[in-house]
């Protein structure tokens, strides 16, 4: 059995300069700490759209 987990910015852009200082170190220590805890059971992708998201479901 497959579980996915996912975090969604919901600003509507990932564009870094349409985000505050705040935002974006947020955003950056999400992706260390989950970057940091992906192993070989737990894998971390970054999408930026839902149509990405469903790209990434398909590999796994």
């Amino acid at each position: 059995m497959k579980h996915i987990f996912f975090i969604a910015e919901t600003k509507g852009t990932m564009d870094s300069l349409e985000l505050r200082p705040i935002e974006q170190a947020k955003i950056s220590c999400a992706k260390k700490l989950f970057t940091e805890i992906s192993t070989n059971g737990v894998k971390y992708h970054e999408v930026d759209s839902y149509q990405s998201l469903l790209m990434v479901m398909e590999t796994l």
